[in-house]
Order: C-alpha cells, then structure tokens, then sequence
C-alpha cells in the first residue's frame, strides 16, 4: 500500500507540474506551479515558476520547447496510471521503475534545451527547495550525499545531529509560542481571560498517531500539545 502511494504521489507531482506548464505563465495564480512557488524540487514544477525563468533567463523558444517536453511526459504519465488500481504488486514497482526512467529522461531532454550555465542554476535552485522545511539542509538526499561523497558514518552522524537541532528548534518556538500567546492574553480583561479558561479548560497534550493522516504546514504537530492542545490554557 506505502509503495502504491509513493508511485501516486511521485506521478501526480509530475503531471500537476507538467499541466501546470502547459497552461503557462499565470495559469494558476502567483509560482503557477503545483504545490505553490516554485512546486517544490520538481524540475519542471521550478521552470514553471516565473521567478526562476528570470534568474534563469529562459528565452521564449526555450519556454516553448520546455512545454512540449512536458506535454509528452503527461501523455505518458497517463498512459501508466491505467489499470494502476488493478495492478499487481509487482507490476507497480515496474511502473514506479518506468515512471523514474521517464523522468530521468525527460531531465536529460532538458540538457538539449538549457544552457549547460541555466541547468546548473535550476540544478542548484533545485536543492534548495529540496532542502528547505526539513530542519536543515538534506544531506541524506542521495542526489547530495553522493555529490559530496559522504560515507555511512557522516550519514548516520548527520541524522543524528539533524533529529537534535529539530527538537532544540520545536522547543524555542513553543517558548516563543507560549510568550506570543501570554502577551495576547493580557490585552483581555480580566473577566475576558478567565471566560478563555473556561473555554480551553485543561491542558491536553495531543498525540499524533503513527498510522494516521498527519497534515502539513499549519495544519501539522507543533511539538508538545500541538496547536490545539495547549498548556496554561493559552491561545
């Protein structure tokens, strides 16, 4: 089931971003792309973004053929995603398997397109993204790891260390948190403050359950007792 919606997850980010390129600059609001700015570390989610065309400095026949490289990857995307709830377990991973070799050729059309100076930029802008709202930069990227010739050890230090300044950062913004929510409060009268007790009552420390949904973003755990279980009986 995990590698059926890994197989999912990966072809819809490439076909949101490849239709989102088709429709061009401005179909769908500010970063067009799927996934907001940039849609995310996809390469052709990043071309899709009209900030990266700038820094990039794509020139109107480079966009065009750009759209077209998209256009054919769609058509096979959705050529694989027939018969996919049907299939075997073992003819997934032969669609996950031709869905990354369609990929990975279609970055190397890319090569045919973008200067050898664009492709290292989108390359480096691509990391960047990948990188971003993981606590940290992602060295167990293979794609990183390999380029930086990390052994096994640096890995497994790293994640260590990594898994460390997460909780260290988690702690400093629920400090931050419990003062932002603190200095709210007082601007209440005291009648106010003591009717949000009541509507609060007592702390509760909400768990996230391992098997369960767990949304992103805002939406997400924020350390001990999340947003909505908060301590003090705090906003």
């Amino acid at each position: 089931m995990k590698f059926l919606v890994a197989l999912v997850c990966t072809a819809a980010v490439v076909l949101a971003a490849n239709s989102a390129m088709a429709q061009g600059p401005g179909g769908r609001g500010p970063g067009g792309g799927f996934g907001g700015p940039g849609g995310g570390g996809d390469l052709f989610g990043l071309l899709n973004n009209e900030s990266v065309q700038k820094e990039l400095e794509i020139v109107p026949s480079q966009l065009e053929d750009i759209r077209e490289l998209g256009q054919e990857m769609r058509e096979s995307m959705r050529d694989m995603f027939q018969g996919m709830r049907n299939a075997s377990e073992d003819e997934r991973r032969e669609m996950f398997d031709k869905l990354r070799t369609a990929r990975e050729d279609m970055e190397k059309d890319l090569e045919k397109v973008l200067m050898p100076a664009q492709l290292q930029r989108l390359k480096q802008i691509q990391v960047q993204q990948q990188s971003r709202g993981r606590g940290g930069v992602s060295f167990a990227n293979p794609n990183i790891s390999e380029a930086l010739g990390l052994s096994e050890t640096q890995l497994a230090d790293l994640r260590d260390k990594a898994e460390e300044l997460q909780n260290e950062m988690r702690e400093k913004i629920e400090e931050l948190r419990k003062q932002a929510d603190a200095e709210l409060l007082q601007m209440l009268t005291p009648e106010q403050q003591k009717k949000w007790k009541e509507l609060v009552g007592e702390p509760f420390d909400l768990q996230q359950d391992r098997g369960g949904f767990q949304g992103g973003g805002r939406g997400g755990q924020r350390g001990p007792g999340g947003r909505g279980g908060n301590d003090d009986g705090e906003i």
